[in-house]
């Protein structure tokens, strides 16, 4: 028998224009356990990030949320 932990999710984040960048993100995810395997900005729009996160992506969600960003599925495959 074989068993796959498919834990990873992939989110777009928006970050405000008050926001202090992709480190403050990074510490507060990995604060709370959760591991950031890549972060991208996407082509042509300021402050938007593709993310994949390990661990519970409704985490991820509520903590990103609560330091001002906008959060969203990431459509796949990429756009």
């Amino acid at each position: 028998m074989l068993a796959i932990d498919v834990t990873d999710s992939d989110l777009m984040v928006v970050m405000p224009h008050r926001h202090g960048g992709v480190a403050g993100m990074l510490v507060a995810l990995e604060d709370a356990g959760l591991g950031v395997s890549r972060i991208e900005p996407r082509a042509g729009e300021a402050g938007m990030y593709r993310m994949t996160v390990h661990g519970s992506a409704e985490i991820a969600v509520t903590i990103l949320e609560g330091i001002g960003c906008t959060v969203a599925a990431s459509p796949y495959p990429p756009t």
